[in-house]
């Protein structure tokens, strides 16, 4: 699948979530109402708890299909907010990207959508183009809820060219920055 595919996926669930004011993105939020009901997000320890069943091995996260729904469990013992949050991301791709394996593939598109998820592109360009300079990795970590690791891996894979934003993402950046009367030819031009 291609990264403005995936990336597309990834705003298609952010619009749907409450994300007005500042750029803030919490996915014990998005556990709410993530994928029009079609995944539930818990932690592992409540999953043991229900089912009585101890895992031999605790992954930071994995998913369960169960007819239409997904079941989105992560390790709570995970002490970072950062790491847990990519975790969840990566594996709400795997649902909204439909995936049926683990592959290689499936593994790469999970963590691009968790990127644009957690980084959309739109927004970390407009914040680029509002400051007049790219933000730095450590910046980033300031304005989206991930790692340093994360940040770099993100700010370094997006190419330079400055692709024009989406309708999408335009919406998205209104949201979070509270500016409905941003017109689409103002923010064209900051890119």
């Amino acid at each position: 699948m291609t990264n403005r595919k995936i990336a597309a996926e990834a705003l298609s669930l952010l619009l749907r979530q409450s994300l007005a004011g500042r750029y803030s993105l919490s996915l014990f939020d998005v556990r709410k109402t993530v994928t029009g009901g079609r995944a539930i997000i818990n932690s592992i320890s409540e999953y043991e708890k229900t089912t009585g069943e101890r895992l031999s091995s605790r992954p930071e996260g994995f998913t369960v299909k169960s007819g239409s729904l997904s079941l989105i469990f992560y390790d709570d013992r995970i002490q970072s907010r950062e790491r847990i949050n990519w975790t969840l991301a990566h594996e709400l791709g795997h649902v909204c990207l439909r995936h049926t394996s683990d592959g290689k593939r499936e593994e790469s598109e999970a963590n691009r959508f968790a990127a644009a998820f957690l980084m959309p592109e739109d927004v970390l360009r407009f914040l680029d183009c509002f400051l007049g300079r790219e933000l730095t990795p450590t910046e980033m970590t300031h304005y989206f809820p991930v790692s340093l690791t994360a940040a770099k891996r993100r700010r370094y894979s997006l190419p330079s060219d400055g692709t024009a934003p989406t309708p999408e993402g335009i919406e998205l950046v209104r949201r979070l920055f509270e500016q409905p009367s941003l017109p689409l030819s103002d923010f064209s031009e900051l890119l």
